[in-house]
């Protein structure tokens, strides 16, 4: 089915704010090093902003296109709407441009000799894009720009050259792909080549899960140093000797503790009677130990049998501990005794084993990773936990 205009817009709109959201990653990794006492804003001042304090230092404009080019000429309406802001900005403050920094990001092109062009970087000329700016105000017939023409021409000549003297034009600027890319670049000594895009996966869902509950907080600003810890953060985690964890603090949707809740692992704790709120959290562990486990072996961090020589530690810590209780136990001894042996072995698997993979000691992927080993018989609680397990042929957990 063809996409609907409605379906393209929102397309649109995702991807630009995307690509806002990406940038703003890329300006904060490039402050760390010149400006590190800013904090970057979101959707506050303008569409990025750096600050200090609470005022802004500079205000950035982005503007993304992937259908087509955008084309940033004298009667652009991406150039026409960043002007409008910051004209009616300056128009209120009029030592603004004293203060702050404004600056257009777009992925679009400023033909040559356009006023847009004479507000690059290089070969600057503010007077020839005020003059080229105010013929398209006074005889362009554009609806959309009207406000903007109105404003902008309002503005006395001095003030239209102050304005424009801190206006910076970034026209032809990476797109949402390359935004990533440059990203890449700008952490490429964070991690080893191989897990670079791995690296940058994680900072990108630590920073759009900080702008959003940003955004959700009414703007607050994100200092530039918080982007410069999680990037030692996830450094240390990426270290050769080291494994990155993502699942510390994840928990299963319903659905999944539902299906969870039929496996072998969860049969194997109702074996021994051990209590609901319990029940809740093997699942959580086991859902957190294997998807952690599934997340490294399919981003091959993980060594050759690494998982394998684990579990055979965690196997033979449990071996002489359930033969213990077997022992203690009497032929005769009620279906009680049976249980309460399997308590006792239960509660040290639960609160006690404590078993580091390579540099990571973590409480669910230990007692997650017994679930996991539970699930498939290769342990169990119950003195007499092998008579449920399956025929081989049978199994259909890997894990």
């Amino acid at each position: 089915m063809a996409d609907t205009p409605n379906t393209h817009e929102a397309r649109a709109s995702a991807t630009g704010y995307l690509f806002q959201c990406r940038c703003a990653l890329l300006a904060g990794l490039q402050a760390i090093l010149d400006a590190p006492q800013l904090a970057i804003s979101i959707e506050k001042f303008d569409d990025i902003g750096f600050e200090i304090d609470g005022e802004p230092t500079e205000l950035i404009q982005t503007k993304h296109h992937v259908a087509k080019k955008g084309n940033l000429s004298d009667a652009s309406v991406d150039l026409w709407k960043t002007l409008l802001i910051w004209t009616e900005l300056v128009a209120g403050d009029a030592d603004a441009p004293s203060r702050l920094k404004f600056t257009l990001l777009t992925t679009g092109i400023a033909p040559a000799g356009s006023a847009a062009s004479f507000l690059r970087l290089r070969d600057r000329d503010e007077k020839k894009a005020d003059d080229l700016l105010l013929t398209a105000a006074i005889d362009s017939k554009s609806k959309e720009n009207a406000d903007a023409y109105a404003a902008y021409k309002a503005l006395s000549t001095d003030l239209r050259l102050v304005l424009l003297r801190t206006v910076l034009v970034l026209d032809g600027s990476p797109n949402i792909i390359d935004v990533r890319d440059d990203i890449v670049h700008a952490v490429y000594h964070a991690a080893s080549r191989d897990q670079l895009d791995h690296f940058v996966e994680r900072l990108e869902g630590w920073w759009f899960g900080v702008v959003i509950k940003a955004l959700a907080s009414g703007g607050r600003a994100i200092p530039v140093l918080d982007i410069d810890q999680r990037v030692d953060e996830l450094r240390e985690e990426f270290k050769r000797n080291a494994l990155p964890v993502d699942f510390k603090t994840k928990s299963p949707s319903q659905a999944v503790v539902a299906e969870l809740d039929k496996r072998p692992f969860v049969r194997q704790l109702r074996k021994v009677e051990i209590g609901s709120a319990r029940i809740e959290y093997a699942i959580r562990d086991y859902y957190r130990a294997s998807e952690q486990r599934s997340r490294w072996a399919r981003e091959d961090l993980l060594l050759d049998g690494e998982i394998q020589n684990y579990e055979q530690q965690l196997v033979e810590a449990w071996e002489p501990r359930h033969a213990a209780m077997v022992d203690q136990l009497a032929p005769s001894c009620s279906p009680e005794d049976k249980i309460a042996g399997g308590q006792t072995l239960f509660k040290w698997a639960e609160q006690d084993a404590d078993f580091p993979l390579r540099s990571v000691r973590e409480r669910f992927l230990t007692h997650g990773s017994y679930h996991i080993l539970s699930n498939r018989y290769a342990v169990g609680w119950h003195p007499d936990y092998a008579a449920d397990a399956p025929d081989p042929a049978d199994e259909g957990d890997p894990k």
